[in-house]
């Protein structure tokens, strides 16, 4: 399954920041737009599409089952291979035999070479019948060699059998997808009896229950923002009413205001990115939802 976690950065920059001083006191209000880290869910495996577990705007939690795939082919097809492994498990039995009979035949010729060897040396028996015992001997050490390898074959097959069905097992799950993270469906972009493709995006999640406000301030703020801080964040929908949004990341590096500002002296200032975690319990905000942060010191 390709599945991935991309952070959107959708934002609205107003050119430059606000101070305003009365007395020690200072404050700056800069802008951007609400966030959220979206996920994409793609299944791992082609076919029909059978259902869809979700609706657009429906809030789905770890788990679910979001889509699920006809995977009878392959059903068959796993049923096709295991039957193979009935047919390799009785040449295992045949192969193990063979060997035990080998070596019952070599202990046997040992055995009458031994005694053969005694009455050659009293003179009861002759030099051909030693050499005729030992040309036996030789051949069933070389029927055991043959045998064993035999078995060995047989098992490599089994192993490569059960590889197969790891991987017939391993599709059969792929064909039906789970939702990787709490969230809301904010994309769906299949429906029953379309044919899946591999890494397609089929729906797209994001966790609402937080969104992120991300800024961009310049050197002479961003020293006055430290991680875990907590300011009070304007959404424009919420008609003034005041949110707390909490520092949770600081860009550590500086970076070109984006290219969507309006003027092209604000494009060429050296910004800082920075996040503030807002929490979104009764889902009223939304991605996209232009907001300003008032940072006051």
């Amino acid at each position: 399954m390709k599945g991935h976690i991309e952070a959107i950065t959708l934002w609205i920059i107003v050119a430059g920041t606000a101070l305003v001083g009365c007395g020690e006191e200072k404050t700056a209000r800069p802008s951007g737009t609400l966030e959220a880290t979206e996920v994409d869910v793609a299944p791992l495996l082609q076919g029909r599409v059978l259902t869809v577990g979700a609706e657009k705007g429906e809030t789905v939690q770890a788990g679910d089952t979001l889509l699920a795939i006809d995977t009878e082919l392959l059903q068959l097809k796993r049923r096709q291979t295991a039957a193979n492994g009935a047919s390799i498990e009785a040449q295992l039995v045949t192969a193990r035999d063979a060997v035990a009979q080998a070596e019952r035949r070599l202990q046997l010729l040992e055995t009458n070479l031994e005694r053969v060897r005694k009455l050659n040396d009293e003179g009861s028996a002759t030099q051909q019948e030693l050499d005729n015992l030992e040309a036996e001997r030789d051949i069933a050490e070389h029927g055991i060699e043959q045998a064993r390898h035999q078995l060995d074959v047989i098992r490599a097959e089994r192993v490569k059998l059960r590889a197969a069905l790891d991987v017939l097992d391993r599709q059969l799950e792929d064909g039906v997808v789970l939702c990787p993270v709490d969230g809301t469906v904010l994309v769906r972009n299949i429906e029953p009896g379309e044919v899946a493709a591999p890494g397609r995006t089929a729906l797209r999640l994001a966790d609402l229950s937080t969104v992120e406000l991300r800024l961009y301030l310049e050197a002479g703020v961003l020293d006055k923002v430290k991680l875990g801080d907590t300011f009070a964040v304007y959404v424009d929908a919420l008609d003034g009413e005041s949110l707390q949004g909490r520092v949770n990341w600081i860009a550590s590096e500086a970076e070109f205001t984006p290219k969507n500002v309006q003027t092209r002296e604000a494009r060429a200032q050296l910004v800082y990115a920075v996040t503030l975690e807002v929490e979104n319990p009764d889902g009223r905000l939304a991605i996209g939802m232009p907001a300003e942060a008032e940072l006051g010191w």
